[in-house]
């Protein structure tokens, strides 16, 4: 499949991923499927699609001619795979992060899709090449990690599976062009690809700082926001859902290190079912509309900013070493899928010692070999 050939694009799910990946698609020009297990589900993701595009337009970000160009045709709801993909030059798989749920959403599209057709699997950290094994042309399957909101946020991650062609990998590079996203490309298929997988050890770290140093959600949170970042650390654990933040986790725990485990302070919250802004309360109390008021006074500076991007880097040079990307991707992810700086930028102003010596301690004083520094780092390759 060549770029130039697409068409049709399939969208299997309709929720908070499934609905904008979709409208991502209709705004580049193209024909979309919507498709989910119920009819009530379909209506939602499409009037959430209409509700977004005529909020662009009022705001002048889109033209009316092509909002009426949409609802004039180019998305069609369905509830069955095998009708929503009969047809589809391009099918992404978009269901919930259970890896028996897409194997068996990726057989039925493999099933019904013509032979042309690429498939896309949308997932924040689960193997290309096991999901892609659920199909009979693991060549033409690909991932794709779209940030929340799709529309919104500017990266989208294209992961080759082992078995993904280098055609079907320029198709996917190609088609997030026409998005006028921003690309980066992993090359191995790896637990949380790049943005994720550099985030991931931090996690960790914020659990610890509330389990065993007893600092709050707000006082990380006010010292990260004082680096520049417009969201921290704990709001955004909220924001994205802390359930499904910590089921990503259990996967790095299965597929990385048994040291990304969950953290009482989160575990305290899944258990009351409190998973942030969906439930209207995790680390925060969340209004109906905008975010939680964060009181000043919490902050007391007992929080290292430096800390978390040290960690970062770190993990950012381990894929580099896994052969994943290059530092400069590393640095894109972060920046534009998470908006803050980039890992590698931020350690170039300290000396690579002190990096590494602050990373030993951190090991040390929680005794986790995940923060422990790598030969790339020690020896100051990201410099070069």
């Amino acid at each position: 499949m060549q770029i130039g050939e697409l068409k049709k694009i399939a969208v299997i799910g309709a929720g908070d991923m499934g609905h904008g990946i979709a409208q991502a698609a209709l705004m580049a020009g193209y024909e979309v499927s919507l498709c989910d297990i119920k009819e009530e589900f379909v209506q939602r993701g499409v009037d959430r699609i209409y509700a977004s595009l005529d909020k662009l337009c009022a705001k002048g970000r889109i033209d009316a001619e092509l909002v009426e160009a949409i609802r004039g045709g180019r998305l069609n709801g369905f509830v069955s795979i095998p009708e929503a993909v009969r047809d589809a030059d391009f099918a992404i798989e978009v269901v919930p992060e259970r890896m028996d749920l897409k194997k068996r959403t990726l057989a039925a599209i493999d099933a019904a899709a013509p032979e042309r057709t690429v498939i896309a699997t949308n997932t924040s950290t689960m193997s290309i090449t096991e999901l892609a094994a659920a199909t009979k042309r693991p060549d033409r399957v690909l991932g794709t990690h779209y940030f929340n909101p799709v529309v919104l946020m500017d990266l989208v991650e294209v992961i080759c599976g082992e078995a993904t062609s280098e055609e079907t990998l320029q198709f996917g590079c190609d088609y997030v062009n026409r998005l006028g996203k921003h690309l980066i490309v992993a090359r191995k298929d790896r637990p949380g690809f790049i943005a994720n997988r550099i985030a991931a050890p931090v996690i960790v770290y914020n659990g610890l700082c509330l389990d065993v140093d007893g600092l709050t959600p707000q006082d990380i949170d006010l010292t990260m926001m004082k680096t520049g970042q417009k969201m921290g650390p704990m709001e955004l654990a909220d924001y994205t859902n802390i359930y499904v933040m910590y089921c990503c986790q259990d996967y790095y725990h299965d597929h990385l290190s048994p040291e990304y485990g969950r953290s009482a302070a989160a575990q305290k919250l899944i258990d009351a079912k409190h998973y942030g802004r969906v439930s209207g309360q995790g680390y925060y109390t969340w209004p109906e509309k905008g975010r939680p008021v964060i009181d000043e006074r919490w902050y007391t500076g007992k929080y290292d900013p430096d800390i978390p991007f040290f960690i970062q880097a770190n993990e950012a040079c381990k894929l580099v070493e896994e052969g994943v990307c290059a530092f400069r991707e590393c640095d894109d992810a972060m920046v534009y899928g998470y908006h803050t700086q980039g890992p590698i930028d931020y350690i170039r102003r300290f000396e690579t010692a002190y990096v590494a010596d602050k990373l030993r301690a951190v090991s040390e004083k929680y005794g986790k070999t995940i923060f422990a520094p790598v030969q790339t780092l020690v020896t100051g390759a990201y410099l070069r």
